[in-house]
């Protein structure tokens, strides 16, 4: 009986067991997506790593020897320096939907100290050629230093938001070309081994500088300026919108206090904006755009604004021009910019960008507190005053309809008060802030207020080679003052950094190593009044100008001397032209070899005229205030695949017939002064003489270079260079120069 009924009780149970199995199954089975989704939240992606560190080491040595010294460079004659970077990425990934990371820089002076006077007297210049001073980054003269440049962010991303917000010393950022935005000033070669060269082969280097150079964007022509403070840069919004804003100082816009900066701002690499923050300024930034608009197109609005803080009345660095006899008072301008740009491909093969901005400031004066005679400034005494808006104008277009023949038009037209602080109108790498001048190249290679224009520039491809054909027409839109800028293009970096006075930032130093102007760079005059003389700011008093790379020279197309007594500075409405042609093409198999044996070549003619000249094909056409020829030829040979090869034989010449130099001598007339004599004390006599001097500079270079992957993710690059430097009217400004430089860098 009992085996009987145990049998059915089995089957019973049995039976909802087996359902209830089958109830969990198919409660588990519908929910293995949650459970697969709970499981994959705690584990990284297959893209994802818990912690990532990458970066590099690299070490750097410039020697700077001149053999046949001009008085600018008595104190530079001859300089060795070693410095070294280290730079290290950290990444943390928690999971696939956030990211941290954090940048830190060390850059190293090893130059190392010396037991001389400079031991406790660092900021005098050197007394003799040979004499060792203990710095190299900065006008602080320190010795073997350590600067942290710190850079932490946070990335947040889902399927309908993404955004990421960074702070810290380098903050690379850009928003519309009339906002903020970097234009490259010069051309650029395989010769110049960029100290922010991203990682890659030598190869890869030599591909993308020479045998096809990459001639928008990349590091090389980077668009991006740089920031330190705190920026917000949301990617990924509802209805296809995105938009950024930032907090940051004015580096390299200094209207106070130098010295007590610190910041190699401007510089367009790993030591950008190192230091500490101590503008008295903020700047503000804020951009909102819209996406695929048309499909392929970008709408978007931007701001940027300049404040300094009224505390600059507090500096002497400030307000000492006008403490000691400049005519009016200290002031400064807040400078504000909006604008509204368009991008995209209109068609598939023709992209347009344009950019329309209004820009206006608002200006703060100091007045003296009660008419003081020692010329007291308060914070509270002040008076402002708003600016007219300005108007600007760029549009550039790229078609590629002729697939062999590529094509770039550029338009631009700035107001003659048109300015913006961070945009092309202002290139960071030689700063120029709001000035009346007008650059050798404009519009070509850098733009400016008061300027319209177009740029054109051919770039066919074929097999085995290159060709790229520029041509430039731009015209100021009212008269302005004839002073001329420009650029040393083929020696400008390493003259400017053999200098006491290279700091990588600050553009507005007069490049004079320190020393009285009397006794070093024998210039052509600039302005030569009270007010350019005193004002950093607004001077305009001619010489060498250095920017991060760059040196600039000045100078006032003086008409004749009594303009110069007068203090009356030419005016007119000025016409820039450039023609520039740069070809490459590789000859291996001329010779037979499957090695890359490439010839590239680069030739510029520039001018500024006071009437419309086609081409400035000399210094002698009617109107022509200054004319410049550029030549460079650059072979590059690939012995092997890790080690190439690059020479560097170039030619640049300046011309003017409008410079004059100006010299101040006192003559003390002495002698046995006689009882009956009417002078009772030597009778000081002062002479100013004004003579011409017309700008006539050559400068050749011939250097020999090498890039070499020594080991995987290692490399070694060396260059040397013979300089000379001819001005056929000044011979005093003659030099001859010997140019060192060598990096190793490792990454890891």
């Amino acid at each position: 009986m009992q085996k009987k009924l145990l049998i059915p009780l089995f089957i019973a149970a049995t039976t909802s067991f087996a359902a209830t199995s089958a109830e969990q199954l198919d409660s588990i089975q519908a929910h293995l997506d949650t459970l697969s989704n709970n499981m994959e939240s705690t584990l990284l992606g297959k893209d994802d790593a818990p912690l990532a560190v990458s970066g590099y080491m690299a070490f750097r040595v410039k020697n700077f020897d001149y053999t046949d010294v001009a008085p600018v460079y008595e104190a530079d004659a001859a300089r060795t320096s070693v410095d070294a970077t280290l730079r290290m990425n950290m990444v943390l990934m928690p999971n696939s939907y956030m990211t941290l990371w954090t940048n830190l820089t060390f850059p190293f002076d090893l130059s190392g100290f010396y037991s001389n006077a400079f031991s406790d007297h660092p900021s005098r210049s050197p007394g003799y050629k040979w004499q060792r001073t203990p710095f190299d980054h900065n006008t602080d003269y320190v010795g073997a230093s350590i600067d942290e440049e710190m850079n932490v962010g946070v990335d947040i991303r889902s399927s309908v938001f993404g955004a990421y917000i960074t702070a810290g010393g380098v903050i690379w950022a850009n928003a519309s070309p009339l906002t903020m935005w970097e234009r490259e000033t010069m051309p650029r070669f395989a010769w110049q081994y960029e100290t922010f060269e991203e990682e890659k082969t030598v190869s890869t280097y030599y591909k993308e500088k020479s045998f096809k150079p990459v001639k928008e964007g990349g590091r090389a022509f980077w668009t991006n300026r740089s920031f330190g403070g705190v920026f917000m840069n949301v990617y990924n919004m509802p209805f296809g919108l995105t938009a950024q804003a930032m907090i940051s100082q004015p580096k390299d816009m200094d209207a106070g206090t130098r010295d007590g900066i610190r910041l190699y701002g401007g510089q367009p690499g790993e030591q950008e904006m190192s230091g500490d923050y101590d503008f008295r300024g903020d700047v503000y930034h804020g951009r909102i755009a819209k996406n695929k608009l048309l499909g392929t197109m970008t709408l978007g609005a931007n701001y940027m604004g300049v404040f300094y803080d009224k505390g600059l009345v507090d500096e002497y660095e400030f307000t000492g021009p006008w403490r000691n006899g400049k005519v009016g008072n200290p002031h400064f301008e807040n400078n504000q910019v909006v604008s509204m740009d368009v991008k995209g491909n209109v068609l598939p093969k023709l992209y347009v960008m344009a950019d329309v901005g209004v820009s206006w400031d608002d200006s703060t004066t100091f007045y003296n507190v009660g008419n003081d005679v020692k010329k007291n400034y308060s914070r509270d005494s002040i008076s402002n005053e708003k600016s007219d808006p300005s108007i600007g104008v760029y549009v550039k277009m790229q078609d590629k309809h002729l697939e062999w023949l590529p094509t770039t038009v550029e338009m631009v037209y700035f107001s003659e008060n048109f300015f913006s602080p961070y945009g092309m109108t202002d290139p960071s790498r030689f700063r120029s802030w709001r000035k009346d001048e007008f650059y050798l190249g404009a519009g070509a290679m850098r733009y400016g207020a008061n300027m319209a224009g177009v740029n054109l520039k051919f770039e066919p491809e074929f097999n085995r080679g290159r060709l790229g054909l520029q041509y430039a027409q731009h015209r100021q839109i009212k008269e302005g003052n004839d002073v001329l800028l420009f650029n040393y293009r083929l020696n400008g970096r390493n003259m400017w950094e053999s200098s006491n006075s290279w700091t990588k930032f600050n553009a507005y130093f007069w490049a004079d190593s320190g020393n009285s102007v009397a006794s070093t760079y024998k210039n052509r005059a600039g302005v030569m009044t009270n007010i350019t003389e005193t004002e950093k700011m607004g001077r305009q008093r001619g010489g060498l100008y250095g920017g991060t790379w760059e040196l600039w020279e000045s100078f006032v197309a003086y008409e004749n001397a009594d303009q110069i007594k007068e203090e009356k500075i030419p005016q007119h409405t000025k016409w820039a032209s450039y023609l520039a042609i740069d070809g490459g093409y590789d000859i291996g198999h001329w010779l037979h070899t499957d090695k890359n044996v490439m010839m590239s070549g680069y030739a510029a003619l520039s001018g500024i005229s006071t009437t419309f000249a086609p081409v400035a094909y000399s210094e002698e056409q009617s109107d022509m205030l200054l004319w410049s020829f550029y030549g460079l030829f650059e072979p590059t040979v690939g012995l092997f695949p890790r080690f190439h090869v690059v020479g560097h034989l170039g030619f640049e010449n300046w011309k003017s017939e409008y410079g004059y130099r100006v010299s101040d001598e006192s003559i003390i007339r002495s002698g046995k002064i006689q009882s009956t004599s009417d002078y009772s004390t030597l009778v000081p006599e002062s002479y100013t003489y004004y003579e011409q001097a017309p700008v006539d500079y050559y400068q050749t270079a011939l250097g020999i270079g090498f890039d070499w992957d020594f080991a995987d993710r290692a490399g070694l690059h060396f260059r040397y260079k013979w300089v000379t430097h001819t001005d056929n009217y000044v011979s005093e400004n003659d030099w001859t120069g010997h140019y060192i430089t060598a990096e190793t860098k490792v990454w890891f």
